[in-house]
């Protein structure tokens, strides 16, 4: 069995690594000397966790111990979030937090004698929850790579939010009615299609028609789910591609309207200032 080395993937100056992962093969089995959570973004896949089987999907987080047997096997376009900590990050870095010892009470951590064991090692974030954890995985991602001045002290806190919404997650009760699956699996489908879609030239009416729902009541089901309006939530995933473009490429303005699914110059500038409070151009030259 494969071991992965906490020295080969964490540089004991940080003691956490996080990775974005793009996986079109299976994983055999193994198992890895550091803790890892796992943030499905997009696809599916199958993990196996000391034999227990969990089928995942976005909005899914697993969290794997250290010494835990561990392998999975992917689905079309499966990507996500690899959170990798050394245990002892976690009595001391988060010592002082006011939920660590909600957090040794009720999971992983098998140094911990009198904890109670948990029953699934996997919550899912679904709706607007999934958005708030998929923006706080990126923020993490950007934080960890981009290593500014005091991004460990920035990681840490962003750690022990993503530790709450964990917590809060698991001592939720599950809903468990069929209307509330159904809706769940519709709306996870949904979000997959409109990510895939939304640098094209997209309409609420074709997205209505490819569920069969009328257009009305799946833009207010939407917005019940996620939080947000459907064309706003569009509006945003453009901006945001846009501003990656503008920070990391040297694609012209026009270029990078055209790849976000913009067509009008004017209607681009407009919605850009508004999400960013400034042109395109004075955001390349300010990053």
């Amino acid at each position: 069995m494969f071991t992965y080395e906490q020295k080969k993937f964490l540089n004991p100056q940080e003691n956490v690594n996080i990775i974005y992962y793009h996986h079109d093969r299976t994983c055999e089995i193994h198992v890895h000397e550091f803790v890892e959570l796992i943030f499905i973004a997009e696809g599916t896949a199958t993990h196996y966790i000391d034999g227990e089987k969990y089928d995942t999907e976005p909005g899914d987080l697993l969290f794997v111990n250290y010494s835990q047997i561990h392998a999975f096997e992917v689905g079309e376009n499966y990507q996500y979030y690899n959170f990798l900590y050394v245990p002892e990050f976690f009595s001391e870095e988060l010592i002082n937090s006011e939920n660590i010892y909600e957090i040794f009470e009720i999971s992983l951590f098998r140094e911990f004698k009198d904890i109670r064991s948990i029953q699934t090692q996997m919550v899912r974030f679904r709706g607007n929850e999934f958005l708030e954890i998929r923006k706080l995985a990126e923020d993490m991602y950007r934080e960890f790579r981009q290593k500014e001045m005091g991004y460990r002290s920035v990681l840490n806190g962003y750690s022990r939010v993503l530790f709450s919404k964990i917590l809060r997650k698991l001592k939720c009760e599950e809903v468990d009615s069929q209307v509330q699956t159904c809706i769940n699996r519709l709306t996870a489908d949904l979000l997959t299609y409109i990510d895939s879609r939304c640098f094209e030239k997209i309409s609420l009416k074709e997205i209505a028609e490819k569920t069969f729902y009328n257009p009305s009541y799946l833009s207010r089901m939407f917005k019940n789910q996620y939080g947000i309006g459907l064309s706003e939530y569009i509006k945003e995933k453009r901006m945001e591609e846009a501003a990656r473009l503008l920070a990391n490429s040297d694609l012209s303005n026009e270029e990078i309207m055209s790849r976000v699914g913009y067509a009008d110059r004017k209607q681009f500038y407009k919605a850009f200032k508004e999400s960013y409070h400034q042109t395109p151009a004075e955001f390349r030259k300010n990053r």
